[in-house]
């Protein structure tokens, strides 16, 4: 006899940072440069992923196949994250399901809050995926991310212009040569 309710055995949504569909996916593995949650944005900085403040994102920090609990206690289990120092699986391409911050719905636009947590995207709000699913504040929704390629990363504060030439400081294109 088929269960007529499946919510009496199970929560409907799908754990945060974990792959969420049968799509391919990419993964990068990096080192935690700060504690990261599950399901959270990070970008890298100084070589190591840390929790992301806004987008663009590096991607997402996908959750561990274990658990890092004495006994398997709950509340332990749900505090559990990765330590700074620790390897990590990031998704750079794919569906994540994603801690969010204010309710979402299924087709909006996303972005990322000061927490790395995500949320509906504004006007003018820079985009790191779209939902797939809707989600309740607090809970947790489906995100299709892609490889973002960006001259700046959100965290990165310093004007990454790259050195300029010696003999043009201003980094304008013109030719210094004169003409002779």
């Amino acid at each position: 006899m088929p269960i007529s309710d499946p919510t009496l055995y199970s929560k409907s949504d799908i754990g945060p940072g974990r792959i969420a569909t049968l799509e391919p996916y990419r993964v990068n593995v990096e080192t935690a440069g700060a504690d990261i949650k599950f399901g959270q944005a990070v970008v890298l900085k100084d070589g190591k992923a840390i929790p992301a403040t806004k987008a663009p994102v590096y991607g997402v920090a996908l959750n561990r196949d274990w658990t890092d609990s004495e006994n398997f206690i709950q509340t332990e289990m749900d505090q559990d994250h990765y330590s700074e120092g620790q390897a990590f699986d990031v998704l750079r391409d794919g569906t994540v399901s994603v801690n969010v911050s204010d309710d979402v719905n299924r087709g909006e636009n996303a972005t990322v809050d000061a927490d790395g947590n995500f949320k509906a995207a504004g006007t003018g709000d820079q985009i790191a995926g779209v939902f797939l699913s809707s989600g309740d504040k607090g809970g947790t929704a489906r995100l299709q991310v892609r490889i973002q390629f960006s001259h700046d990363n959100a965290d990165n504060d310093t004007n990454n212009q790259g050195k300029q030439p010696e003999n043009n400081p201003s980094g304008s294109a013109t030719d210094t040569k004169k003409n002779n």
